[in-house]
């Protein structure tokens, strides 16, 4: 160990392919801050996943596999993996996604600049399966600004997110009974109404690669978000969560081509 902040890398896996859990696997590892620790919970079952991630596991200390006789499941995985973790800076990752090399570095030292934020994330480069940049991602600096955005989109891509270890040490986990999607839009949600402070970085953190059209996943996921923000409705934030409701409630209705539509003028990228 060196002087550094000890930071916690936790990704849940299942069955990406292995040319992609190699390069999102080796993006961690050979960040320039090295004092990671960096826990994989792996519910895969393809054995071309297990092997890359068992061979890159070996070759690096730093590297703590996680698995269950039973499967954990996505956000039940990630509970998991921040229960052991032993950062004082706790980073996700996916394991589809490429972090830029120097992406923790920033993190962590926006946070010691910062005291007062507690949740930190940043853009992201949109990435085909190819690995070719299309666009950009942006999210909101933090402020008002970013509790506005919230009421119509996230306010935070999160395979860039990394927040202090005193969230977890409060007893604040991702809800397991968001099985069925946007764990992480419940999670932001409930952090906002107990007064954590989220922020983001105004430059990409993450090659985040997008591989279907993002519409139908949003299609599927459209119930599961309008849950998330309804469990959270906060007196405090009434008139933003008001339009928070009636917005995913619109969302719902929209015809999925409008949306696809949407979707691929932001990510400049076309589905069949």
């Amino acid at each position: 160990m060196n002087n550094e902040s000890l930071v916690s890398v936790i990704m849940a896996t299942f069955n990406e392919p292995e040319r992609f859990i190699k390069d999102s696997i080796n993006s961690i590892l050979y960040q320039t801050y090295r004092n990671i620790e960096f826990l994989i919970a792996d519910d895969s079952t393809n054995e071309d996943t297990i092997l890359a991630i068992d061979d890159l596991a070996f070759s690096d200390k730093r590297v703590k596999v996680i698995r269950k006789e039973q499967r954990m499941g996505f956000v039940n995985a990630l509970n998991i993996a921040l229960k052991e973790a032993n950062g004082e800076f706790i980073a996700r990752m996916d394991g589809d996604d490429v972090a830029v090399l120097d992406r923790i570095e920033k993190q962590v030292a926006f946070f010691e600049r910062h005291p007062n934020i507690d949740v930190l994330g940043g853009a992201m480069n949109i990435q085909n399966e190819n690995s070719e940049i299309t666009s950009v991602r942006y999210y909101p600096a933090g402020g008002v600004k970013l509790l506005c955005w919230m009421s119509l989109r996230d306010p935070l891509g999160h395979p860039t997110v990394m927040f202090r270890r005193n969230v977890i040490d409060s007893g604040f986990f991702y809800d397991e009974t968001m099985n069925k999607g946007c764990e992480d839009t419940e999670f932001w949600f409930r952090l906002r109404n107990n007064g954590y402070k989220i922020a983001n970085l105004l430059e990409p953190l993450v090659n985040y690669r997008i591989t279907v059209d993002m519409a139908s996943k949003r299609e599927k996921d459209n119930a599961a978000n309008y849950i998330a923000r309804k469990k959270n409705f906060s007196k405090k934030y009434f008139p933003l969560d008001c339009v928070s409701l009636v917005a995913m409630n619109l969302r719902m209705i929209i015809p999925k081509s409008v949306i696809s539509w949407l979707y691929s003028k932001e990510n400049k990228q076309f589905y069949r």
